[in-house]
Parts: structure tokens; C-alpha cells; sequence
């Protein structure tokens, strides 16, 4: 739910009795609906993690408090070059009826990077009503670098590529999957992260992501993050914009060397086009999208086997810190009655894939299906929580009875050694059934089956009545037809599903039926922002849908697709000249206004309209 934020009146200077009366009514309004404030203060610190020699990078401590003062770390290895800098904010929100308030404080410096290594900036300090609190220490490497990385501290997509080329070099962006051990027994874990690397490039979008299949393993998603969040990374001496595309949790189920596949993707980078002249970086034609398909380089895990010693309870469970708990839900019953036995084991390791332990029961104990509860919990140290195994049983007759201790094996990575878990002996009490005949059965679906106290019910012994129901509709003329019926229909859908399949894999014919979907879904996006005022977002969305529209109209891909291929495509398809200048004009004219907006709403209006009409008029011509 979107939040509203409102502002509330202060009183200054001489305070009126209607503006006492005033300011009350909003404290009692506020009291009713449950205001809320951040009660828990917190003090965090942001800085790059590496930086260049002679790099100028800021460091900002921010609070969700209002602070007066704050006291410094040590910035030794680095030369404050401004600050501190103390900014502060402040809002109430309204949510459900609940009002909020919000306020942070922070302060900004400038340092500049002297010399190579790494350092540590010690803990700021605040003071909150009368409780301090510290920042966490961080650690700033800095390395020669680059002459072209000093300054540079943007983010990837709010950077702009250097030069005149219009080609991407294989250093320039890249993809990597590291693991987090390379060598692991049989079903102990390992993490994989699969990450992007770019230095100084524009990435406008990803294509064609192709993740690997982990052949050999048990994997899960621990991390995919909707948006990439890029941080600076050393890579061989060089700074690079890091960002986590996912991120795996692995248990190998073989041995020997293990090979993971690698991560392949196609990523969309703007670049700025060689010998354009100034008027083209004015109307943002200087650029233009180019397609770099990169993959990761392979990577080999080997994978060692489990020591031969097992014991015969062990079934595959690896891990560290295993418990086992095994109880009855009762230990006193009657003959006939349910009850379960429950074994809870927790851990870390592969306790998702545990099997039920091994369970030797009396035998007149009847068991049925394990339920198996699974509490376990996935992140980037693995596996770790509980798993429940609930095994009901039915004792058939009467008696004390002892179920043998439950034994759960597994193998323990820190001690690289087997470890058995046993439970006590459970022991259980079962009195007689007062509501059993003379006899019990047991039926063939293990389900208590109680004499009625007769063995034989009512057996009619007279000749039964036939008469006749009707005529049979199986061969008659009625189901002949039917079937003749339903083969046509079936032939009929055959022949429209054959049509419409081999219309789907033409791609250019695809295209072209859905540009005129597409355009009139951006021309709507456009519309709102016509309503809303916001001429930037309506322009930009507007040349999209144009383009978008012509791009998939003459079959074109955007990366290749300009005035001049347009003009020509358009020329060969014997359109009217006329109407090919109108198009472009539309074109020309919500680019100029993109970048040179002054008309208002009213430019906005009549350029929105001219879009729609040079559209619907393609679409006459161009079916």
C-alpha cells in the first residue's frame, strides 16, 4: 500500500489560543490512531569496500536518530579531503491507520586514497539519550589500479562507456562461478555463487540467461535477487562492479571430479557509436546497444568418498552437530488403539535429504506410512533445522512391550569420523480391547477389522426376477455416430492447432501481430504520464513505443535499426512517401522535445495524438 506523508504544524514564536487548540487536536488525533516510532536506534556505516591510489570515494554514517554530535574513527592511511557534512531528514507516515514517525541523521566525508594496503576504520560513536552507539569497523583496500579508475565510484548503469568504440572487449565484462570449497566429501555441502563482473560499461539489460544444471548434485536457491546490486570488487589489480546474480547451496551425490557447467548470458551494452557529430549526442543518437555473449569459465569440484567403516545404521546423512529425539505420543493404551512414534533430528548438513530411520517394532504392531515434517532452513551456510518422522502403529494384542532403541548414524565433517546416535528403549503398555470379539482380523490394508459377533450374515436363497431395462446404446446406430462425430471434431482441432503452431515459429509474422499490441501497451504507460505531468517519462516512453512499434512492423532488430534502414524498409514495402516522412516526423519530434522539453501539456497532447494517427495509419498500410 502506498504511503502518504504528511507534515506536521509547528508552532513558533507567540503561540494563539486557536493554534494551542490547533496542536492539541493533532496530539490527541495521533494518540488515537496509534503512533508509532522507531524505538530501536541504529548506526551504520557505507564505504567502499576497495578503492584506487589518489581515489577521492565518500564515507557516510547514517542514524535513524536525531543526533547532535557524532565522534569520528581514525581515518589513518587516508586524507580527508571534506567533511563531516551532517544532513537530517525527517517524515510521518500514515499506514493502516497507524502514524509513524521517521528521522535520520547523517554525516558525509570526502577522503582521498594515499597509498596502497589495506585499512580498517575504527567504530564512530553517537550519543541518544544517554546510551551510545558504535558503528561496526570496516576494512578499505586500496590497490594501484588504473589511470582511468581514479574517480570513478558510480554505479554500473549511471556510467557511461569511454572512447569511440563500438566493440566490447572480453575484459571488460565477464561472468564467474566460485565455490566455496573445492574439495568436499560425498554429501557435504558447498556454496556456488554465480556473479558478473563489468568495468565502467552501461548495462541496459541481460538476454538469453542460460544457468547451470549442477549435474552430480543436490542443489537449492539460497540467493536471486530481482535487481542486481553491484559493489566494487579487486580483480587482479583492477576495480570492478561486482553483483551476485545467484547464489546455490550444493551436496554432491558422486565422487570423483565433478564438473559444473557453465553460467552463459548476453548482455545488452550501450556504447557510444565512432565519428558522430555533436547534433547526435544532443538527441542521444551517439550510442548504440551492442550484444557480448560471455560465459563462465568451467569449474571442477572433487568430491572424496565416505570412509568404509559405516555402520549399518548410517544412510547418507552428513553433517555437524546432529541430535535425535525419539518418543511415543503414549505409552499406555488398549489393544486396537493409534498411537505414533516420533523421531525429531536437527542439524546442519544434508538433513533434507535424511532419510526415516530404521525401526524394529514388535510383531503385533501393525505400522503404516511415515509423515515426514520438514523444519530445515537454506542459506549461505547450508542446511541446518529439524526433521520429523511420525510413524503410527496399531497394537493388536494386549501386553507390555519394548521398542528397541532407535539408532541414527552420521557422518561428521569436523571430526571426520562416524558418529552413532541412540535413543533409551522404549517401553509401552497395551490392556486388553473390552470392545473386541471373539476373534480379530487382520485385513489385507493393515486396518483393524473387528468380529461383528457373526460369522456369516443373511444369505438370500430365492431365484431372482430379471426384466429387461432397455436397449443397449453400445452398437447401435446413435453410437456409431458419436464416434464419427467426435473424430471430426478432433480432425477440425487438429488442423486449426497445425495452423496456428507453424504461425508461432514465424517469428517475423509473430512480430508483426503483436506490434500494435505492444505500442498501444506503451502509448498507455505514455498516456498516464501525459496526466501526471511528467514530460520526461512520457517522452522516453513515447520514442519507445514508436520505435518498438516500426522495429517489429519491418522485422528489425533495435540494435540495427535507424532512420535510414527504417526509410528504406519502409520505401521497399511501396509506402507512401507521405505517410513514411509523417512517421518519422513523430519520431523527430518527441526525440527534440525528450531532450528539449518547454511545449507543456499542450505539445505533449498533440504529439500523443500524432503517434496514435501515425500508427493506426501503418496499420491500414502494412497489413
Amino acid at each position: 500500500m502506498k504511503e502518504s506523508v504528511y507534515e506536521i504544524p509547528v508552532i513558533t514564536g507567540k503561540s494563539s489560543f486557536w493554534g494551542l487548540m490547533f496542536a492539541s487536536f493533532f496530539l490527541l488525533f495521533f494518540c488515537s490512531m496509534g503512533m508509532a516510532y522507531a524505538d530501536d536506534v541504529q548506526f551504520s556505516v557505507v564505504a567502499p569496500r576497495v578503492v584506487s591510489v589518489n581515489e577521492q570515494f565518500r564515507v557516510t554514517f547514517s542514524a535513524n536518530a536525531n543526533v547532535g554530535n557524532m565522534t569520528a574513527p581514525d581515518f589513518s592511511g587516508f586524507q580527508v579531503i571534506a567533511g563531516p557534512s551532517r544532513s537530517t531528514s525527517q517524515q510521518v507516515l500514515f499506514n493502516n491507520g497507524t502514524v509513524s514517525q521517521s528521522q535520520t541523521t547523517s554525516f558525509i566525508y570526502v577522503l582521498r586514497a594515499v597509498q596502497e594496503g589495506k585499512y580498517t576504520l575504527g567504530a564512530a560513536s553517537i550519543v541518544v539519550d544517554g546510551q551510545t552507539y558504535q558503528t561496526q569497523p570496516s576494512t578499505i583496500e586500496v590497490i594501484k589500479g588504473e589511470p582511468q579508475q581514479a574517480g570513478q565510484q558510480n554505479h554500473p548503469s549511471q556510467q557511461g562507456t569511454q572512447g569511440n568504440a563500438t566493440t566490447v572487449d572480453a575484459g571488460d565484462v565477464f561472468v564467474r562461478i566460485t565455490v566455496s570449497k573445492s574439495s568436499v566429501y560425498r554429501g557435504e555441502y558447498l556454496t556456488a555463487t554465480v556473479k558478473i563482473y563489468s568495468q565502467s560499461l552501461n548495462i541496459a539489460g541481460f538476454e538469453d540467461v542460460k544457468f547451470p544444471t549442477f549435474n552430480g548434485f543436490w542443489s537449492q536457491e539460497t540467493e536471486a535477487p530481482q535487481q542486481l546490486n553491484f559493489q566494487r570488487e579487486n580483480v587482479n589489480g583492477k576495480i570492478y562492479n561486482s553483483a551476485v546474480v545467484r547464489r546455490y547451496v550444493l551436496f554432491p551425490q558422486q565422487t570423483g571430479d565433478l564438473k559444473i557447467d557453465p553460467f552463459e548470458i548476453t548482455c545488452a551494452i550501450q556504447v557510444r557509436r565512432s565519428g558522430r557529430s555533436m547534433f547526435d549526442d544532443f538527441f542521444g543518437a551517439s550510442t548504440q546497444i551492442v550484444r557480448k555473449h560471455i560465459s563462465s569459465p568451467p569449474v571442477t569440484v572433487h568430491v572424496n568418498p565416505l570412509p568404509t567403516n559405516a555402520p549399518a545404521s548410517f544412510a547418507g546423512a552428513v553433517g555437524t552437530g546432529f541430535k535425535m529425539d525419539a518418543q511415543l505420543t503414549r505409552d499406555t493404551m488398549m489393544a486396537n488403539d493409534a498411537a505414533s512414534l516420533s523421531i525429531k533430528i536437527s542439524g546442519e548438513g544434508n538433513i533434507k535429504l535424511v532419510e526415516t530411520p530404521k525401526i524394529t517394532m514388535p510383531p503385533d504392531f501393525e505400522t503404516y506410512d511415515t509423515r515426514i515434517t520438514d523444519n530445515s532452513k537454506t542459506s549461505t551456510g547450508g542446511i541446518s533445522g529439524t526433521k520429523q518422522f511420525e510413524i503410527p502403529f496399531i497394537p493388536r494384542s494386549a501386553g507390555t512391550f519394548t521398542i528397541a532403541p532407535v539408532e541414527f548414524s552420521y557422518f561428521d565433517i569436523a571430526k571426520k569420523q562416524y558418529v552413532t546416535l541412540a535413543s533409551r528403549p522404549l517401553e509401552i503398555r497395551v490392556a486388553r480391547d473390552p470392545n473386541a470379539g471373539s476373534s480379530v482380523m487382520t485385513g489385507v490394508n493393515k486396518q483393524a477389522v473387528k468380529s461383528l459377533g457373526e460369522d456369516i450374515r443373511y444369505i438370500k436363497t430365492e431365484q431372482p426376477k430379471w426384466r429387461k431395462k432397455g436397449q443397449v446404446f453400445f452398437g447401435s446406430l446413435g453410437y456409431y455416430l458419436s464416434i464419427a462425430v467426435e473424430w471430426l471434431l478432433f480432425a477440425g482441432l487438429y488442423a486449426v492447432l497445425s495452423k496456428r503452431r507453424k504461425e508461432a515459429q514465424n517469428v517475423v509474422l509473430v512480430r508483426n501481430r503483436k506490434a500494435n499490441k505492444m505500442a498501444r501497451k506503451r502509448l498507455n504507460i505514455a498516456a498516464a504520464l501525459l496526466k501526471a505531468g511528467n514530460e520526461s517519462g512520457f517522452y522516453e516512453e513515447l520514442t519507445k513505443a514508436l520505435w518498438g512499434y516500426i522495429s517489429d512492423k519491418i522485422s528489425i532488430a533495435i540494435a540495427d535499426l535507424s532512420r535510414e534502414t527504417a526509410r528504406e524498409t519502409l520505401q521497399r514495402k511501396q509506402l507512401p512517401e507521405a505517410d513514411i516522412e509523417r512517421f518519422l516526423q513523430v519520431i523527430d519530434e518527441g526525440e527534440f522535445a525528450r531532450y528539449a522539453p518547454a511545449g507543456g501539456s499542450v505539445q505533449m497532447q498533440k504529439i500523443y495524438d500524432n503517434a496514435i494517427a501515425a500508427i493506426s495509419r501503418f496499420e491500414q498500410l502494412l497489413k
